[in-house]
C-alpha cells in the first residue's frame, strides 16, 4: 500500500510540474506564430494531453478488450467536463470566449451525439471509425485556417516578452507532454493498486479510475492554466480533448478493430456524456464565465455519478 501511495504522490508532483511547462510553452508558441491560445489549447495541447487515453484505448483494442477502449474515452469525456472544469473553476472562475460557445462546444456536442448514434447497433464499425478520423482531421485544419483568417483572435502585442526562441517553446511543449504521460502512468498504477487493495472491482476501476487517471494530464493542464491566467487554454484543452477522444481515439481504435458497446454503456454512460456536453452551453453562457458555484455543481454531479456507478455493481 505504501508503494502505491508513493507512486500516486510522485505522479501528482510530475503532473503539476509538467503541466506548468506545457502551458508556458503553449502560450509562447501561440504568441510567436500569431494563433490564439484557444486554438493551441483545442489542438496541440488537447491532443497531447489525450495521449494516455490513446495509448490505453489502442492497446485495449489490440488485446480484444473493447469495453476498456470505449469506456476509457466515454468516462474521460464525462470526467473532463464535470470534474476538470469544476475543479479549475473552483480554484479560479474561468472566463469563456464567445468562439468556444458558438463553434467548439456545439462541435463537441455533435461528436458526443455521433458516438451515441453509432453505438445504436452496439458497435463502432471500421467504416464509422474511419469517418470519425476524417472528421477529426477536418476539424483541426478548419480550426487553424479560421485562426489565421481572424488575426483579432491572436494574442495582443502587449504580452510580456518571451525569453526563449520558438524551438525552445516547442521543446517545452514536447517535454511537458512526455512528462504528463509519464506522471499520469505513475498516478494510474498507484491509484489502481490502492483500489484493488480496497476490494473495488475491475469493471468499476475501468469506468472510474482508468478514465480519471488517463485524464490527469488534462486536469493538471487546465488547473495550471487557470492559475496562470490562461482561461482559453484551460477551456480549450477540455473541449478539444473531448472532441479528440471521440473522433481521434475511438476513430483509431475502431479502425484497428471494430469496438463492441455494452448495453450499460449505450443506455447510461453515452447519454450522460451527451447531457453533460449540452450542459456546457448554459453554464458557459451565464456571464461568459464558469463560476465557483457552477464548478461545485459540476463536481457534485460527477460525485453522484461515481457513487451510483460503484453502488450499481
Amino acid at each position: 500500500m505504501l508503494f502505491n501511495l508513493f507512486l500516486s504522490i510522485v505522479g501528482l508532483v510530475i503532473l503539476t510540474i509538467a503541466a506548468d511547462k506545457l502551458v508556458e510553452g503553449a502560450a509562447g508558441v501561440a504568441h510567436r506564430i500569431g494563433i490564439s491560445p484557444l486554438v493551441v489549447g483545442l489542438t496541440i495541447v488537447a491532443m497531447g494531453t489525450s495521449a494516455p487515453e490513446l495509448v490505453v484505448s489502442v492497446q485495449s483494442s489490440f488485446e480484444g478488450n473493447p469495453g476498456i477502449a470505449v469506456g476509457n474515452c466515454i468516462g474521460s469525456n464525462i470526467f473532463n467536463i464535470a470534474a476538470i472544469l469544476g475543479i479549475a473553476a473552483i480554484i479560479r472562475p474561468i472566463a469563456v470566449s464567445r468562439p468556444v460557445i458558438r463553434r467548439d462546444v456545439p462541435i463537441m456536442i455533435v461528436t458526443a451525439g455521433m458516438a451515441w448514434l453509432y453505438a445504436y447497433d452496439r458497435q463502432f464499425s471500421r467504416f464509422e471509425s474511419v469517418f470519425m478520423l476524417l472528421c477529426m482531421i477536418s476539424y483541426i485544419a478548419w480550426s487553424i485556417i479560421e485562426a489565421r483568417k481572424n488575426p483579432e483572435a491572436a494574442p495582443p502585442e502587449e504580452t510580456p516578452a518571451l525569453q526563449t526562441t520558438l524551438p525552445g517553446e516547442i521543446l517545452r511543449i514536447v517535454l511537458g507532454l512526455v512528462a504528463l504521460v509519464g506522471g499520469s502512468k505513475l498516478l494510474l498504477v498507484g491509484s489502481v493498486g490502492l483500489a484493488k487493495l480496497a476490494g473495488i472491482s475491475d469493471e468499476v476501476i475501468g469506468l472510474t479510475l482508468i478514465a480519471a487517471g488517463t485524464s490527469m494530464p488534462e486536469l493538471a493542464t487546465s488547473v495550471v492554466a487557470s492559475f496562470r491566467g490562461q482561461p482559453d487554454i484551460a477551456v480549450g484543452n477540455v473541449v478539444g480533448s473531448n472532441i479528440f477522444n471521440i473522433l481521434g481515439i475511438l476513430g483509431v481504435a475502431g479502425t484497428l478493430l471494430p469496438l463492441d458497446v455494452s448495453s450499460h454503456m449505450f443506455g447510461i454512460d453515452l447519454p450522460l456524456m451527451v447531457i453533460v456536453s449540452i450542459a456546457c452551453i448554459p453554464i458557459m453562457r451565464s456571464g461568459m464565465v464558469i463560476s465557483r458555484l457552477e464548478g461545485a455543481l459540476l463536481i457534485t454531479g460527477y460525485t453522484v455519478y461515481t457513487v451510483a456507478l460503484v453502488m450499481g455493481y
